[in-house]
């Protein structure tokens, strides 16, 4: 009775006891954690917690046993052994390191009068110097921003397989002697079936249909091998919208890209037919944006039209370059950090997600030692894009950071500490009574 007393005293009690918790609800027991600390260190990227290249350790040194490593030694390359080449190769390295050296200090002693002739060749006076705007506009997909990257020399754009990569407009600087083009890559236009622009609620694809009258020359650039395989009738018409609006002062050129993924050739030749006798347009140039091919005849052409601009305008003002040709400003530079982050978020992130991430810097500093502390934050309203972006145990978000990291270091030629955070806001509504 006491025990049936007992049982029944610790069933019915307001507070049981955690062993007959535990034993009638048949759950573990859990140790009380927080449990945002692993979540909050997981969507959290810090460069400074891994080791680079050349940051990183030797490894351990040879195990093998020296009697019979000399022993393999005479087998395989002989009584010399690998110490007497090794001797040799320097030997030989030595003797055409001078051969260099002496042929580098004749060429310095007989140049050395050209030398201080030139001296000033590198400095551009003001009123000497050329510029000119160059606009790049096109269907998504079609190659803009790779042509863009090829044309500067640097990365300074995104590129990505998928569509509407390039969500505003951005800047790159080409100098070439005595002239500076400004090269502006812009979102992706479309037209849909009636023939008018797309009424994107986004506000980038209408400035960059406002933007269309602002540059000098305008490139209008399409996919050829697309067209090849799967002809667009909505890139036709936005072809041929772009020659019939022509702008006074305006040189609009039409730009055939990937080429190079033109299997057969003589299908270019009929692509050249089909489009050689559009109004609007002065000279029309096969490209490869990626491979490079046909750049530098496109390249010679903008210069050329730099000096034109130079001769209608020189009477009423100058025109000097916006932009230093040998440092590159702070707020290009964080352009290139947004725009290297952002690529590598689209490869590892698909469908609708990095296009509804907001993706910002929030802090840019140079430290004492020359290199860059940068910290970039991805914002998302959905618990379920936080969890896809941050990934199992921070795997997704390191990688992204990991990538990115070493693409930046690369460009800016010094240290990087690149910080990712994916944050999750939750907007909340106000609902509104009509009075």
């Amino acid at each position: 009775m006491k025990a049936l007393r007992t049982l029944r005293r610790a069933l019915y009690s307001p507070a049981p006891t955690h062993v007959f918790h535990a034993f009638l609800s048949a759950q573990p027991q859990h140790h009380h954690e927080d449990p945002t600390a692993s979540a909050d260190s997981d969507s959290v990227f810090d460069s400074s917690r891994f080791a680079h290249g050349e940051d990183a350790r030797p490894g351990p040194g040879p195990s093998w046993d020296k009697k019979y490593r000399a022993r393999a030694d005479r087998v395989v390359f002989g009584e010399e052994g690998p110490k007497g080449k090794l001797r040799l190769k320097e030997e030989e390295d030595e003797r055409r390191r001078r051969v260099l050296a002496k042929a580098l200090l004749e060429a310095a002693m007989d140049g050395g009068e050209e030398e201080e002739e030139g001296k000033g060749a590198g400095v551009v006076k003001e009123e000497d110097q050329k510029s000119l705007s160059v606009g790049i506009i096109g269907a998504p997909n079609a190659g803009k921003s790779a042509l863009t990257n090829y044309m500067v020399g640097t990365k300074v754009a995104a590129v990505s397989r998928k569509t509407n990569t390039t969500t505003h407009e951005v800047v790159g600087v080409l100098t070439k002697g005595d002239t500076q083009i400004c090269i502006f890559d812009t979102p992706g236009l479309m037209l849909n079936c009636g023939g008018f622009p797309y009424r994107d609620v986004k506000a980038r694809v209408e400035s960059a249909w406002s933007s269309v009258n602002l540059y000098e020359v305008l490139i209008v650039i399409f996919d050829v091998h697309r067209h090849i395989t799967r002809p667009d009738s909505r890139v036709i018409k936005l072809i041929k919208r772009m020659g019939v609006r022509s702008v006074p002062n305006q040189r609009r050129i039409l730009c055939m890209n990937k080429i190079d993924l033109v299997e057969k050739k003589k299908d270019l030749l009929k692509i050249a037919e089909e489009f050689k006798d559009l109004p609007g347009y002065e000279r029309y140039f096969m490209i490869s944006g990626l491979k490079g091919a046909g750049i530098k005849d496109l390249t010679q052409y903008l210069m050329e039209q730099a000096g034109i601009f130079l001769l209608l305008l020189s009477t009423r003002f100058q025109r000097p370059w916006e932009e230093d040709p040998f440092t590159m400003s702070e707020e290009v530079m964080k352009m290139i950090a947004l725009e290297v982050v952002r690529e590598r978020l689209l490869d590892y992130v698909h469908q609708e997600i990095p296009y509804d991430v907001e993706h910002r810097l929030i802090d840019w500093k140079e430290l004492r030692d020359g290199s860059l502390r940068i910290e970039q934050h991805f914002i998302t309203n959905k618990l379920s894009q936080h969890k896809i972006l941050v990934g199992k145990n921070g795997s997704k978000i390191g990688r992204i950071g990991i990538e990115a990291n070493e693409e930046l270091r690369s460009i800016f030629k010094k240290q990087v500490h690149l910080i990712l955070q994916v944050v999750w806001h939750l907007r909340l509504f106000k609902r509104v009574t009509p009075s």
